[in-house]
C-alpha cells in the first residue's frame, strides 16, 4: 500500500467587502455545526436573507463545486434546495435550519434571520479526498471492475460504511478522519484491507496491492455459444454464476478448477495461479 498526501487545487481568493464579526450572539446563531466566519449586513425590511458558502478546511478557499444546500423553516418544511457553491437566498425573518452536503460529508446548523438584517455565513466542512487504485503486482487493472468499501474507523460513525468507490482512481470526498478500506474485485476472491487518515483540504492517493493473480478464462471454438462458468478452489471455495465467453477473475494464489457449461456439455480444466501472475486458461471442447 502507498499513500500520498497532496494539496487539492487552490481556489481563487474571495473578495470580502463586508464587516466580519468574530462573535455573534448565541440568541442569533445557536451553537450547532462548524462556522468559519460570519458577517451581518443591515438591509431594508423585505430584503432579509442568507448567503451561504463553505470551505474544505479552516484555511482553504471557498468551494466552487456544487454543494447540496437545504434550508428548512422552523416547521421542517424546505423553503430552499439547490446545488451550488454559494447559495444566496431571500428569506423572511424567522428561524431556519441549514443543511449542507458535499460528497459523503454533511452538517446542519440553526440560524435566525432578524428583521432588517442579512447573514453571510462561511462554513468549514473539514473534508478531504480519497483516490483508491487497486493493484496486482504493482500494476493497476483498469479493465477489471473493483469495489472499494470505505468504513469510518473513528468518530461517531465508527464501523459504518461511508462510501463505495467502484471506479479505480475516482475521487471520493469524505470528512476528515480515519478510514478502513476494503478492496474487492467484482469477479474473484481477492480482498485487501488498509487504513488511511484523511486530512482536511488534502487528497490521499491510496494504492492497494492485492496478493493475487489474474486469470483469463476462455472456451476454445466459437464464442457465440452461451457459456456459464464455475470456478472452485482446492480449499472448497466456489465462484459460480459467472457468465460470458471470456471472463476475467482476480484470484488468491492457489489451485483451482474452471468448469464451463455450454450446450449441455460440462468442460473443465485445472490450473494453479501465483501472486502477481497473469494466466490464460483455455478450456477445450472434446
Amino acid at each position: 500500500m502507498f499513500i500520498l498526501g497532496i494539496a487539492l487545487a487552490p481556489r481563487p481568493a474571495h473578495s470580502e467587502a463586508r464587516t466580519e464579526l468574530s462573535s455573534v450572539s448565541e440568541a442569533v446563531i445557536p451553537t450547532l455545526g462548524v462556522v468559519h466566519d460570519i458577517a451581518i449586513e443591515q438591509v431594508d425590511p423585505g430584503h432579509e436573507g442568507l448567503e451561504l458558502s463553505a470551505r474544505l478546511s479552516e484555511d482553504g478557499g471557498l468551494i466552487e463545486r456544487p454543494i447540496g444546500w437545504t434550508i428548512r423553516a422552523a416547521t421542517g418544511e424546505p423553503v430552499f434546495t439547490g446545488e451550488t457553491g454559494t447559495a444566496d437566498v431571500a428569506l423572511a425573518p424567522g428561524d431556519y435550519r441549514i443543511e449542507a452536503r458535499y460528497g459523503t460529508a454533511a452538517l446542519a446548523r440553526d440560524l435566525t434571520v432578524i428583521e432588517g438584517h442579512r447573514l453571510i455565513v462561511r462554513f468549514v466542512l473539514d473534508i478531504g479526498g480519497l483516490r483508491i487504485l487497486p493493484r496486482i503486482g504493482g500494476v493497476g487493472l483498469s479493465g477489471v471492475a473493483a469495489n472499494s468499501l470505505i468504513y469510518a474507523a473513528d468518530g461517531p460513525r465508527r464501523g459504518q460504511l461511508i462510501a463505495t468507490s467502484r471506479q479505480p482512481g475516482e475521487i471520493v470526498r469524505v470528512s476528515a478522519g480515519l478510514y478502513r478500506i476494503e478492496s474487492r474485485f467484482a469477479a474473484g476472491n481477492a480482498v485487501a484491507v488498509t487504513d488511511v487518515r484523511v486530512k482536511p483540504g488534502l487528497m490521499s492517493a491510496v494504492e492497494i496491492d492485492h496478493r493475487a493473480g489474474l486469470a483469463h478464462l476462455a472456451l476454445a471454438g466459437t464464442a457465440a455459444d452461451a457459456v456459464r462458468w464455475t470456478v472452485t478452489g482446492d480449499n472448497g471455495m466456489t465462484l459460480g454464476a459467472i457468465a460470458g465467453p471470456a471472463p476475467e477473475l482476480v484470484l488468491r494464489p492457489g489451485r483451482y478448477t474452471a468448469l464451463a457449461e455450454v450446450g449441455g456439455a460440462r468442460l473443465s480444466r485445472g490450473f494453479t495461479i501465483a501472486a502477481g501472475e497473469e494466466l490464460e486458461i483455455l478450456v477445450e471442447r472434446p
